[in-house]
């Protein structure tokens, strides 16, 4: 059975700590899940490697890269998945951190090093944002990060391919 996540982070620790941390026979089952482990847009890519049909959206979609998402290789699906969006064109925005890194930035001696590290991309970037463009970040705090400091609320790419399914889906 798969095993779907949405957030980034919580796919590494299946895929990538919970082996690494374990031994013997719990290891062993550990590493059977984490097999059965994807994130949501390589599920997808999976399921419905051509037949995912979307209807028109916006007509350019930013997406960052969660640190997670990034380093496991798992942001090609994404970049995939949007990429069927019909008209649209997806522009990678290579930004690195957001800045919230999990809790870090909520922690009052570190939200002006968060704030910086967001301010190097992403934030310009959400605040650039124009008619018909959406900002797609699949981490929970990389969203907040942007709403928090720009107002620009981000999506998750769930949520924008969720919203251009065909009403007969």
């Amino acid at each position: 059975q798969p095993l779907v996540f949405f957030e980034p982070s919580c796919l590494s620790a299946i895929r990538e700590d919970a082996p690494d941390l374990l031994r013997g026979e719990a290891r062993v089952r550990a590493k059977r899940v984490a097999a059965q482990a994807a994130l949501f847009e390589e599920y997808v890519a999976r399921v419905w490697p051509d037949t995912l049909t979307l209807q028109s959206g916006p007509t350019r979609v930013l997406l960052h890269g969660h640190c997670h998402q990034t380093s496991m290789g798992a942001l090609e699906p994404a970049r995939t998945l949007l990429g069927r969006i019909p008209k649209a064109t997806v522009v990678d925005l290579e930004a690195g951190c957001c800045g919230m890194a999990g809790s870090f930035g909520y922690d009052r001696d570190r939200y002006d090093v968060s704030k910086a590290i967001g301010e190097r991309r992403l934030l310009p970037a959400a605040r650039a944002l124009a008619a018909g463009e959406v900002l797609v970040a699949s981490g929970t705090s990389c969203r907040h990060q942007v709403e928090d400091l720009t107002g620009v609320r981000a999506l998750h790419a769930a949520e924008l391919v969720s919203s251009l399914l065909p009403e007969s889906a």
